[in-house]
């Protein structure tokens, strides 16, 4: 296994040990509130996947948000993962519908927890976690791929709702502080998420 990490900046993908910081929203954020009900979301673009026996994989991504995560919950849920680890945060969070993640024709897949928080460069920055599926990307079996329970993706988006970013299908994740998340990935590179456009009513 190769430690690759995403660094998203946008549309940047690097080799290497590389701590993901800054995921924790900023206070006040009125989009991740206690009354974090909100009227429904939806990002669409394109997935571009290198790498792996099968080569340059292509499809579409869409992301439905139907509420986010309060502010006060993610930093709760960030020292749960720092003191007891991604399998507490995992027992935490893997019942809860957010939203969904779909990769092409897929069904899709729960969000279980998703996230604002503000960019380098002042972007709108998205960042969700959900429980792994089997299916578009990773179909290894043994012991190890179950230490990788999570799918992370970050969007980065303008005030337009368009932007790029990345996804993580297998992801490992530990915290190192109350505002900083390292994200790690399972054997194959991650994805690059293109041409990202938010849904008009």
């Amino acid at each position: 296994m190769i430690k690759k990490t995403l660094l998203l900046g946008p549309l940047m993908l690097a080799l290497g040990a590389v701590s993901l910081v800054g995921l924790f929203p900023q206070s006040g954020n009125a989009s991740n509130t206690p009354s974090a009900t909100i009227a429904e979301e939806v990002y669409t673009g394109n997935l571009v996947y290198v790498g792996g026996s099968r080569g340059t994989v292509t499809g579409t991504f869409m992301m439905r948000i139907n509420s986010y995560t309060p502010d006060d919950e993610v930093l709760r849920l960030t020292r749960l993962l720092q003191d007891s680890k991604q399998d507490a945060l995992l027992d935490v969070i893997g019942n809860r519908k957010l939203g969904t993640i779909q990769i092409g024709t897929n069904i899709g897949q729960d969000i279980n927890a998703v996230w604002v928080s503000t960019g380098e460069e002042g972007e709108r920055k998205i960042t969700a976690l959900s429980k792994r599926w089997v299916g578009f990307f990773e179909r290894r079996r043994g012991t190890r791929s179950i230490d990788y329970p999570f799918t992370y993706v970050e969007l980065f988006v303008d005030e337009r709702g368009r932007g790029d970013g990345g996804l993580i299908p297998a992801a490992k994740v530990r915290a190192l502080g109350d505002k900083t998340i390292e994200v790690e990935n399972f054997g194959i590179y991650p994805a690059r998420l293109t041409n990202i456009k938010r849904r008009n009513k």
